[in-house]
């Protein structure tokens, strides 16, 4: 029984050590990034990421670089000075951004960046993100944004 005890600590020490990326959204600093195929300067550029503010998806993480997944399912190391920790959403297909009262306020092309101000609780179940593009809020759907 004591056995099983320390084996049950020993799992849980291990489980909270792994670092967890899954949700961990940041977005691109910079208005030009190099998406490489490595963690360096010697692994070629797979990519240029020309969009500011884009959202990425860090799936692992060095000193210097980060493996990234991009909306489209794309991966590749992007160096970390060029990362900021500002919450955003892409817009995946064109859609409408819509007031509280579900009426729509703002049309919005496919890879639009907005500014995320909220995607709680509250919000799911209207399954919609509070967003901010210039000085307009609203609201738009889950299904037509990446970053959550």
């Amino acid at each position: 029984m004591h056995y099983k005890n320390i084996i049950s600590f020993i799992f849980v020490l291990l489980f909270l050590n792994v670092p967890s990326f899954a949700n961990n959204f940041v977005s691109i600093k910079s208005s030009t990034t190099n998406l490489r195929a490595g963690p360096g300067k010697q692994y070629p550029i797979n990519w240029t990421l020309i969009l500011q503010n884009m959202p990425v998806k860090i799936i692992e993480k060095s000193n210097t670089y980060s493996k990234v997944e991009l909306y489209d399912g794309t991966i590749g190391w992007i160096w970390n000075v060029t990362i900021s920790e500002k919450k955003t959403l892409l817009v995946v297909r064109d859609s409408y951004i819509f007031d509280g009262k579900k009426n729509n306020i703002a049309f919005v092309k496919k890879n639009v960046v907005l500014e995320k101000l909220k995607c709680d609780e509250l919000i799911k179940k209207t399954k919609s993100c509070k967003v901010k593009i210039d000085n307009l809020k609203g609201y738009i759907s889950y299904k037509d944004i990446w970053g959550i």
